[in-house]
């Protein structure tokens, strides 16, 4: 089985086919080297036989047959038989000189080159077959003169080329095909242990996560990836749960207390109902803008509103917002100090960020006391703008800042102070995250400290 499932891989079948791609390739290049070799070297050798019968005509010219005779056995003499075969024969052709027995029995091409096959006795009185190349030319008087050199050496070399070539090709093949298996088996385990994680994580277990410690390179990667993406998808599912408990605490009341109400109307007299109507109308209004809020945020998230984005200011926008807020700050005693840098530009858009903002320093106004601080400060490091919010009030916990993000949350100490549907904080997120940028907040000691960073543009 596992096998078949090796044989049966993208990755084994890559591998396979670029070792057979590369065989082929180094094939076709030592043919192209095995043809150029050969090539010049019968170039060469053909080359050296023209030179050498034009030195015998030129020795015949000057001295004769005689000389010429003369001039063949000195060469065969002296030791040179392994570089040149010669025969001079009559018109009937019969031997005259050289160390050739007979006129042989040749193949002709073309070009006027000869070519053939004779068994010659070697150093140690054994006989060999050689093939020879040379050329015959008349010599004047009825003369011809045969001058060849044999090429078995090149043929044995050729032959050694060859079979090694075959060789080293299987080997390759061989090779290729056992570590293209193994690389195939690896993948495929992993693969497998991925599946069967992926498997479990559809059948309801959003909390398994895909094994990356023992894998390697791409394979890790993509693992981390992966569980990344899971992290993120349990996070919604669970987001998605919280949001429905609270959408239940939190819409429930209100539309109890109006049903109340509208029940209790109708058993008063004309006249008291006036009184009732404006509360319900106050809470039907409440549970309007909640609505209209988490349209609002669903709208955000979607991203469309980036087609709009303009090069904007933020200190213009922050002027803004601080302009609406400080009278309330001032109404509650609270110290509002703004520091602002000169100019900061980022892509956006401004209702949005006018939105955010607001948010911001209006809960940081509602949840600081009396004589307390609220500050805002705008700057940029590098190529970042920051807006930080800081105030003097009760803050959230560590535990808590992990949460006031999410759609309805509400700090349990915060229900009964403050009226709220939990949005507020989740908007400005849906907002910094569609202006690329990223939220964080921290303590203040006292109170709550919150920072913004969006990417500057020139």
């Amino acid at each position: 089985m596992i096998i078949n499932k090796i044989l049966a891989s993208y990755t084994f079948r890559f591998l396979w086919a670029y070792v057979i791609g590369l065989s082929v390739s180094v094939l076709i290049v030592l043919m192209l080297v095995y043809a150029t070799y050969s090539y010049d070297y019968f170039k060469q050798l053909q080359g050296a036989v023209a030179d050498e019968i034009v030195a015998l005509e030129e020795v015949y010219e000057n001295t004769g047959f005689g000389g010429l005779e003369r001039f063949i056995g000195e060469k065969i003499e002296k030791g040179e038989l392994n570089r040149f075969y010669y025969l001079v024969v009559d018109q009937e052709k019969r031997k005259l000189a050289g160390n050739l027995d007979d006129w042989p029995i040749y193949r002709r091409y073309d070009d006027g080159w000869l070519e053939f096959h004779l068994e010659i006795l070697s150093w140690n009185d054994q006989k060999r077959e050689l093939r020879f190349i040379g050329r015959s030319e008349e010599i004047g008087d009825g003369y011809r003169m045969l001058v060849v050199h044999h090429h078995g050496e090149f043929r044995g070399y050729a032959e050694a080329i060859r079979g090694a070539l075959v060789r080293s090709m299987m080997v390759t093949i061989v090779l290729g095909t056992i570590g293209g298996a193994i690389v195939a088996g690896l993948s495929v385990r992993q693969i497998d242990r991925t599946n069967k994680t992926l498997q479990s994580i559809m059948s309801g277990d959003l909390s398994d996560r895909i094994e990356s410690a023992s894998m390697r390179g791409e394979h890790k990667e993509l693992a981390l990836n992966i569980n990344l993406m899971l992290d993120r998808i349990q996070q919604l599912m669970e987001g998605l749960r919280q949001v429905s408990d609270n959408i239940a605490h939190d819409l429930r009341t209100p539309l109890t207390r109006l049903r109340n109400q509208l029940s209790d109307m109708q058993d008063q007299a004309v006249s008291d109902r006036e009184d009732r109507v404006q509360p319900l109308i106050d809470e039907a209004d409440g549970l309007l803008s909640t609505f209209s809020s988490l349209l609002r945020i669903a709208q955000v998230e979607s991203g469309s509103r980036r087609a709009g984005f303009t090069r904007l200011d933020l200190r213009i926008i922050l002027l803004d917002v601080i302009e609406l807020y400080e009278p309330l700050a001032t109404d509650k005693a609270i110290k509002f100090v703004s520091s602002l840098q000169a100019e900061a530009f980022i892509n956006g858009d401004r209702d949005l960020l006018f939105q955010a903002f607001a948010n911001l320093i209006d809960n940081a106004v509602k949840y600081t006391p009396e004589n307390g601080c609220v500050n805002v400060e705008l700057g940029s490091v590098g190529e970042e703008a920051f807006v930080t919010v800081t105030d003097s009030g009760r803050g959230i916990s560590a535990v808590d800042q992990g949460k006031v993000f999410e759609r309805f949350y509400r700090v349990e100490a915060s229900r009964s102070l403050h009226p709220g549907n939990g949005l507020g904080l989740s908007l400005v997120s849906a907002v910094v995250k569609l202006h690329y940028g990223h939220i964080t907040l921290s303590d203040n000691q006292p109170g709550l400290r919150v920072e913004v960073r969006w990417p500057l543009v020139d």
